[in-house]
Order: C-alpha cells, then sequence, then structure tokens
C-alpha cells in the first residue's frame, strides 16, 4: 500500500486479513493525515513539522531528506527565527541588517568566532557584513615611534600624548555598490560600519576610522 496505508500495513497479519470493507484503513487514514507527510502545505503533518526543525536552525535553507510538498518556509529558517539565532553566534548588531542580509551574516560568521579580537576577525568581519567594501586595512601601528637617526621631527614624528591600544581602520568602499550615493547613505554607512568595529574589537582598545569613497577617478573620505 501507498503512504495512505502505512499504519495498516504495520498492523498483524490477522488485522490486515479481516478488513474486508476498508472500515479499518479508513479508520487509520485519518491519524495518517495527522501524522505523516499529506499534500496539504499550510497543515502538514507531525513527521513533516519534525522533519523540518533543522531547517529552523539553517538560515540559508537546509536539504530536507524527503521530497516534501511543505512550502519553502519549512526549508530554511523564518525571518522572525535569524535575530535568535544570531544571539546564538554572539552577534548582536543584527537590528542593522535586512533578513537576508543577516542569513550570509549567520552562516559565515560562526568559522570566525575562534578568531574574535584579532585583526583577521575584523577585516572578515566587516567584508561580510557590508559586500560594498572592496578593501579593509587595520594599522595597529599608524605613529611609528620615536628612532634615533631616522626621525624627523615634524615631518615623521611628533611629539604628543601617548595613545596606548589604539589603531586605525581604513575601509575603501566603491561608491556604485551602495544602494544610494547620497551623502546622507554615505554617513549612515559609515555609522554602520563604526558600530560592527565597535562590537568587534577589544573591548580595552580605540582606533580612528577612515572610510573612502570610491567612484572612477573620485574619492571622498570620512574621518572619526
Amino acid at each position: 500500500m501507498g503512504e495512505s496505508g502505512r499504519m495498516l500495513d504495520s498492523l498483524p497479519a490477522i488485522y490486515r486479513n479481516t478488513d474486508t470493507t476498508g472500515h479499518l484503513q479508513r479508520l487509520l487514514g485519518v491519524f495518517e493525515e495527522v501524522l505523516f507527510h499529506n499534500d496539504e502545505p499550510a497543515t502538514p503533518g507531525i513527521e513533516q513539522q519534525i522533519e523540518a526543525i533543522p531547517s529552523f536552525f539553517s538560515p540559508l535553507g537546509h536539504a530536507l531528506g524527503h521530497d516534501l510538498t511543505a512550502q519553502d518556509d519549512y526549508k530554511r529558517a523564518p525571518d522572525r527565527f535569524l535575530p535568535w539565532l544570531a544571539t546564538w553566534v554572539a552577534f548582536t548588531p543584527h537590528a542593522l541588517f535586512s533578513p537576508e542580509q543577516l542569513r550570509v551574516i549567520i552562516s559565515g560568521i560562526v568559522p570566525l568566532y575562534s578568531k574574535r579580537g584579532t585583526r583577521d576577525y575584523l577585516e572578515t568581519l566587516l567584508k561580510l557584513c557590508f559586500p560594498e567594501i572592496r578593501e579593509v586595512e587595520i594599522d595597529d601601528n599608524p605613529i611609528p615611534g620615536f628612532v634615533i637617526g631616522q626621525a624627523k621631527i615634524g615631518e615623521d614624528t611628533l611629539f604628543g600624548d601617548e595613545r596606548p591600544f589604539w589603531f586605525r581602520v581604513n575601509v575603501d568602499v566603491q561608491r556604485q555598490n551602495l544602494d544610494s550615493s547620497t551623502t546622507e547613505s554615505e554617513h549612515e554607512f559609515q555609522q554602520q560600519v563604526r558600530t560592527i568595529i565597535d562590537f568587534a574589537k577589544p573591548a580595552h582598545t580605540d582606533y580612528e576610522l577612515r572610510v573612502y569613497f570610491s567612484a572612477r577617478d573620485i574619492q571622498t573620505m570620512y574621518t572619526t
């Protein structure tokens, strides 16, 4: 028998052979519609719902083991689950991003977890969060120290207050990759980048952010 006869097939032969009228099969069919696979996407069976559970933890989609008729929402995590999944991977600034952006970030951030607090982590995370970024350069020694015989006061060496645990982040952005090339959108993008840096950097450090927006031969720089 097909799917509609699964429960009847599981009974001892004495019950299967005596069901000449089909009453028992029709009775069991009611439970089969609730428990097993059915062709109604709006009301999937309990078995279908259990099989779909792994997909709720897969932001980009999960390859289900059966050819189900369930809707696509059962094959990947729903949008409402994404902020919750983001907390699982310790990505707190999830509110900055759309659901589709957040799916990519959640999927890509897990391998980076062991590198948290490092230069590689920050560079990779910025590119993961912002595909518009072409290049990220992190300079943890932007001002060289005083070296006798090499330093030139007023040219490459300055006297001033010491800035321990300080670094500079240079971000090169292709302007045409932004949703809008207005000044407001550039400032908004810069603030989003700063939010991610604040999230990813070691707590005791400070930094300077320089964002370069390039379009052909024109380049605009913002420093904060």
